[in-house]
């Protein structure tokens, strides 16, 4: 190679722009996008392509520090590198310090010459120098977008023309770069990652607020990613919002400083003043259907302009669907209505008014109403209402209604029974039965001599919907029934529902199904999505007393997802889903997801008074300390089921099988944990719903079995065969089964153990019924391990039924106290010694510290002071929970 002696040629390069920039200090390793860049060994040029934001420099900055020195050459680009020489200069030196060329290497001594882009001799030079490297380098060009000459692009597209064999080009760029990418993408020999690839999951999310010690619950993560796009920077710009102000109030309504001082900076300061403007003016808007922007910003180049904001270095707006719709991006979009709104109110509210006049003349009366709302004016307001209120009931639209009616005066809404029908029909759905007895009051107040056929069945509706969240079946299913078939309305479909509720209500549950699937159907073909989720509801209800668990599932699912964005953070409807969802988790032995769902039923339902929601609080709160207890919070759990039930008060307060299912499960752990009052205290709670039903022989049976009398076990559960006494809780038939397995194994029967293991499989299997099994005793789990290879068809069951157990990692069940143990540990918190102790419970000192020893073994502790914190945090010590150990 030709050497050049003049290293002066070379322009001066400050250290750290070829240097890989150090990690950030809430770094979120990212393996699935570095594994895509791993496989870039074969490739000549890897892409990193996206707007500002997106993490692109941290994600090649980490892969570099994988791959160790030697291995990356660094050039962070700025405008300065429109200077050829410079740019080259800087190329020569990041390869000199990357380590592949050693002291003398004639890299270290090639001049620039003073159009290097064009001068053929210099970059054959560096190719060759490359070619003849024994290990490839990666030359990373960062932030490629700053460099807007066309020389320097040149010199790069003769070098790579060649393809080095030494070299891999990386590059992270706002734009695609002026490279030949189409020739590396034919020959296979492009790694490319997008802005889409680089949007982080709620997983990462989770993982950089965690890093970012910020105050953002577990639960709002996935919604934050939704509201962001998953967009990284404006993760960390929530984390540090939370850091800051304690919650993320102030970043999602537009009013944190340093979010509005990157987004003006980044993503707006490149733009042109007629760019920002238009993006200020559609702000208003959630949605920018073909033909609106135009209208909102009196430019007939509105349209071009959105396309040219959509493209891929720019991102200031989203688009899709056909024809296509857009919006601009949820966070940009938050803090440039929020800026109009406090620096133009006027014109905010002028724009509102001129959406939705359009809205309203393209039939998107949601859309206009809200608008309307938005504007300051009650009148179109009030015009709308009186028009649409229905149908946008049905179709789920019940946010907009709530603000609408909100916008409305109280004494407005009080003499239009329309207007305080609706308002009492949301009111029911986020289980408010007080103000919804008020709002239909108000409704009789003022109805009309010769009321409308949607009047008089709406107001139908409503009072059959407060006899299901405040009445007894019996009145909710009368109250179904009276509501007129003869009158056709757009409610037919949601009456006819109601209708059907009251047919399984009086258990002929096939019919109801019947009917509730057709009119799920019609429901879906009208776009009534309201209507959709009561009957997906109602179908996983019936689901549910059916022991289809995975139907009861699949539909819980789905009517949880419906209205996705329209309803309030109050729905009964949603938490009926979360409810079920958590019992289906419960069923298939996932307590950790029993306990999220069962979670988010209270989130749901909040303080609502109804019936019906202090029921379904019980019912969740029961399966959440189930849950618990199961996960190894033996006390805490079952403190939670004993606190919900006495918060209830008498069982006949709720639906039977509630009750059935909070006495099954309460006795189940109370037992297990050697709390025998707490097991007899929930089975006199639920007596009534008890008496005659199999689960009654089912605890009757546990109880046997625990106090050691397995011939007693196994007889009543023979009259639990013989008398087919009906289940209330089809799963819990399995766990009977599992009762006489443990019987069978006691009395030294292991042929009718076998037998009976494998009818609790063939049970189990197509219910998708793992509970009774996952969280077995040790000497079941023994039996049915030692069983494997010969279980015919309950194998795969067996199968996954130990693998879900051995994913669980449950520490082992404590062993219980004894009684005497019990009233020594009540005496430790008063201070006296052994020797009063002793005097107390009449027994000699001696006895005393033998318990002692046992008390501070079974509690894992040294001293009487550890003993009686320990006993204390458990509850151990208070008289409204079980005396136990753990």
């Amino acid at each position: 190679m030709r050497r050049r002696p003049d290293v002066s040629l070379r322009r001066q390069v400050p250290r750290t722009k070829v240097a890989v920039p150090g990690p950030p200090a809430d770094l979120v390793s990212r393996p699935r996008l570095l594994a895509v860049l791993d496989r870039a060994a074969e490739a000549a040029i890897v892409f990193v392509g996206a707007p500002a934001g997106f993490g692109k420099t941290v994600l090649l900055a980490d892969w570099a520090r994988r791959r160790g020195r030697g291995a990356v050459a660094w050039l962070s680009a700025d405008a300065d590198d429109n200077d050829d020489r410079l740019f080259w200069s800087a190329v020569l030196e990041a390869l000199s310090r990357s380590g592949r060329f050693p002291d003398g290497d004639p890299v270290r001594f090639l001049a620039v010459p003073e159009s290097p882009s064009t001068d053929l001799a210099f970059l054959a030079e560096l190719a060759d120098a490359l070619d003849a490297l024994s290990e490839p380098v990666v030359l990373v060009l960062d932030s490629a977008h700053e460099i807007t000459s066309p020389e320097p692009w040149r010199g790069l597209r003769t070098l790579m023309r060649h393809q080095p064999a030494g070299l891999c080009l990386a590059i992270s760029s706002r734009r695609e770069p002026p490279l030949p990418l189409g020739r590396a993408r034919l020959a296979d020999r492009l790694v490319e990652i997008g802005a889409e690839r680089l949007r982080f999951t709620a997983g990462e999310a989770e993982t950089l607020f965690a890093t970012a010690d910020a105050a953002i619950p577990r639960h709002e993560v996935a919604p934050l990613v939704d509201r962001t796009g998953g967009w990284p920077v404006g993760l960390r710009l929530a984390a540090a919002s939370a850091a800051r102000h304690g919650s993320l109030w102030d970043f999602d309504t537009g009013r944190d400083s340093a979010t509005l001082a990157y987004l003006t900076d980044e993503v707006l300061a490149p733009l042109s003043a007629a760019q920002r403007e238009l993006l200020r003016t559609i702000s208003v808007c959630d949605d920018i259907p073909p033909g609106l922007a135009p209208v909102l910003c009196g430019r007939a180049d509105a349209e071009a302009m959105l396309h040219e904001l959509s493209g891929p270095s720019v991102r200031a707006v989203d688009s899709g669907g056909s024809p296509p719709h857009r919006r601009v991006t949820p966070l940009l979009r938050t803090y440039l209505r929020a800026e109009l709104q406090r620096r133009a109110p006027d014109r905010a509210r002028t724009l509102h008014a001129t959406a939705a006049r359009w809205f309203a003349d393209h039939d998107r009366p949601a859309a206009a109403l809200l608008h309307s709302v938005h504007a300051g004016d009650p009148g179109q307001v009030g015009e709308l209402l009186r028009t649409h209120a229905v149908s946008l009931f049905l179709a789920g639209e019940h946010q907009v209604l709530r603000l609408a009616l909100a916008a409305v005066e109280d004494r407005r809404v009080a003499a239009d029974p329309l207007a305080a029908l609706i308002s009492a029909a949301l009111s029911l759905e986020a289980a408010e039965t007080s103000a919804a007895c008020l709002q239909l009051a108000w409704a009789d107040a003022a109805w009309p001599d010769q009321p409308t056929a949607e009047l008089t069945v709406l107001r139908q509706l409503a009072q059959s919907r407060l006899a299901q969240l405040d009445r007894t079946p019996a009145h909710a299913g009368r109250a179904a029934e009276q509501i007129d078939e003869g009158l056709a309305t757009a409610l037919a479909g949601l009456a006819a529902a109601h209708r059907a509720g009251a047919l399984a209500i009086r258990g002929e549950r096939e019919e109801a199904r019947r009917s509730l699937e057709h009119l799920l159907a019609a429901a879906e073909e009208l776009g009534q999505e309201f209507t959709v989720a009561h009957c997906l509801a109602a179908l996983a209800e019936i689901a549910c007393q059916d022991g289809d668990y995975p139907a009861m599932d699949r539909l819980a699912r789905r009517a949880g997802t419906a209205q996705p964005h329209q309803d309030s953070p109050q729905s009964f409807q949603r938490a009926q889903a979360a409810a079920l969802l958590a019992y289906g988790a419960l069923v298939r032995g996932e307590p950790a997801e029993c306990v999220t769902h069962a979670k988010r039923v209270g989130q749901l339902l909040g303080d609502a008074p109804a019936r019906a929601a202090r029921s379904l609080r019980l019912f969740a709160e029961t399966l959440r300390g189930a849950a618990e207890f199961e996960l190894g919070g033996w006390h805490s759990g079952l403190r939670r089921m004993r606190r919900a039930r006495r918060r209830l008060g008498t069982s006949r307060s709720c639906p039977a099988r509630h009750a059935v299912l909070c006495a099954v499960l309460e006795h189940r752990a109370a037992l297990r944990l050697g709390a025998a009052g707490q097991a007899k205290e929930a089975v006199r709670w639920a007596a009534p719903a008890l008496a005659g039903s199999g689960e009654e022989l089912l605890v009757r049976a546990r109880t046997q079995l625990r106090l050691g009398r397995h011939h007693g076990a196994s007889s009543v559960l023979r009259s639990l065969a013989e008398d087919e006494a009906p289940m209330t809780l089809p799963w819990a038939a399995v766990e009977a089964t599992l009762v006489g397995v443990q019987a069978a194994l006691a009395a030294g029967a292991p042929e009718r153990a076998a037998r009976l293991l494998d009818d609790a499989l063939r049970a189990a299997e197509p219910a998708g019924v793992r509970f009774p099994f996952v969280f077995a005793p040790p000497d079941l789990i023994g039996f049915l391990t030692s069983r494997l290879g010969a279980l015919g068809g309950g194998e795969r069951c067996a199968g996954e039924i130990l693998a879900v157990r051995r994913g669980l990692r449950t520490p082992p069940m404590p062993e219980p106290l004894t009684e005497r143990e019990r009233g020594v540990l009540r005496l430790l918190p008063t201070q006296r010694s052994i020797d009063e102790i002793a005097e107390d419970l009449t027994v000699s000192p001696n006895t005393v510290k033998t318990h002692v020893r046992g008390i501070y073994a079974k509690l894992a502790v040294r001293s009487r002071r550890e003993a009686v914190a320990i006993a204390r945090e458990r509850g151990l010590l208070d008289a409204e929970v079980p005396d136990f150990a753990g």
